[in-house]
This record gives C-alpha cells, sequence and structure tokens, in this order.
C-alpha cells in the first residue's frame, strides 16, 4: 500500500513540476509576446494611416484618371500598386522591428533576408513597370507588329538577366548566364539594326539582282 502511495506521489510530484516548468517558460516568453503585439498593433495602426492619406492624396489628385490612358490594359490601379508598396515595405519593417528588440543577436539573418526580399521585389515591380510601359508606348506610337515582337524579345532577354541575379546560383554560373545572354542581346540588336534601317536598300538590290538573273537567262 506505502509502496503505491508512493508511486503516485511521485506521479504527482512529476506532473507539478512539468506544469511549474511549463508555467516559467510560458511567463519568461510573455514578455516577448506581448511586445510582439505591440509592434505588430502599432505598425498595423500606421500601415492604416499611410493608406487613407495615400488614397485621399491620390483620389484628390486624380492620379489614377490621369495615368488611365497608359494602364488602360493593366489588371489593376496605380494607387493599389503603390498601396501595396508601402503596406509591404511596413511589414517589412514590423518584421525587423520585432527580431531587433527580441532577437537582436539575429539581426544579420533578417537584415539578410529583408535585402534578398527586396531585391526580388524590385525585380518583380521593374519587369511589370517596364512591360507595361512598352505595351503604352506600343499603342501611342503604333509601332510595326516585326519591331514590337522584337522589342519584346529584347526585354524578356533583360527580365532573363534579372531573374538569374536574384537566384541561389553560384557567381560562375550567373556569369556566365549573364555573359552568354548579353552577346546574345549585343547581336540581336545589331542584325534587327541592320534590317529595319537598311531593308529597303537589301530589297532594292535583292529585286535588282533577280531581275538581272531573269534578263540573262532570257
Amino acid at each position: 500500500m506505502s509502496y503505491n502511495n508512493t508511486l503516485n506521489q511521485t506521479g504527482i510530484e512529476l506532473v507539478w513540476n512539468a506544469l511549474q516548468m511549463a508555467l516559467r517558460d510560458l511567463i519568461d516568453v510573455l514578455p516577448s509576446v506581448f511586445t510582439a503585439v505591440a509592434i505588430i498593433v502599432i505598425y498595423i495602426a500606421v500601415a492604416l494611416i499611410v493608406t487613407r492619406l495615400v488614397r485621399k492624396v491620390f483620389t484628390l489628385f486624380k492620379i489614377d484618371e490621369l495615368l488611365k490612358p497608359i494602364l488602360r490594359h493593366a489588371y489593376f490601379s496605380i494607387t493599389n500598386l503603390v498601396l501595396v508598396l508601402i503596406n509591404l515595405g511596413i511589414a517589412l519593417l514590423a518584421v525587423y522591428s520585432i527580431v531587433l528588440t527580441l532577437f537582436p543577436q539575429q539581426i544579420h539573418v533578417a537584415t539578410a533576408a529583408i535585402e534578398y526580399l527586396a531585391r526580388v521585389a524590385s525585380v518583380i515591380f521593374l519587369v511589370v513597370f517596364v512591360f507595361i510601359t512598352l505595351g503604352a508606348m506600343i499603342e501611342r506610337i503604333r509601332m510595326e507588329a516585326k519591331m514590337r515582337g522584337f522589342m519584346f524579345l529584347i526585354l524578356l532577354f533583360i527580365s532573363i538577366v534579372l531573374i538569374v541575379d536574384i537566384t541561389a546560383l553560384t557567381q560562375e554560373v550567373k556569369a556566365s548566364l549573364t555573359w552568354g545572354i548579353s552577346i546574345g542581346i549585343g547581336l540581336s540588336i545589331g542584325v534587327f539594326s541592320a534590317w529595319y534601317f537598311f531593308h529597303e536598300i537589301l530589297e532594292t538590290w535583292e529585286k535588282g539582282r533577280v531581275k538581272e538573273n531573269a534578263e540573262s537567262r532570257n
């Protein structure tokens, strides 16, 4: 009987000790949790205020209406794009503040991660902006189909170079790919420029040569 009582007491003591340790860990973590929640709440409030201000400013100056002819075929408005970028920056700043406050020893990891995310976001924004601008310019100037296709091809090559720069490839592979694509872009521009500026001369010369061959056969 005493043996069973001893076992029960030992089991109760183990459970109590485990509960005490869990409560102690929870008490130690609570200040960090409250701090993180407070930082998140502050940045959410800042994001809401900035969003309202930017939306009012863009509405006041009618930015969307001014840029509507350029972004006519875009699936978003310039106001929404700016707000997304601003809120993304505020979110990254909130993460950085939490890491700086609670885990200062890991600040270099957070800095590297935020820098990489910023590079990815900048590449995406640049590619989207350039393609939208090119589409608007093509509509305004009414380029020839060949010129339009060539410009999209060059932009595709440039986008590939930008994407290669943010990949996890080795520096040697990045340098080789970038060098090869750059040579391809240079050769493409040279060949297309020669054809675009001298194609009438080449066509006239080709027609003359065909006519001479036909006359010589007769």
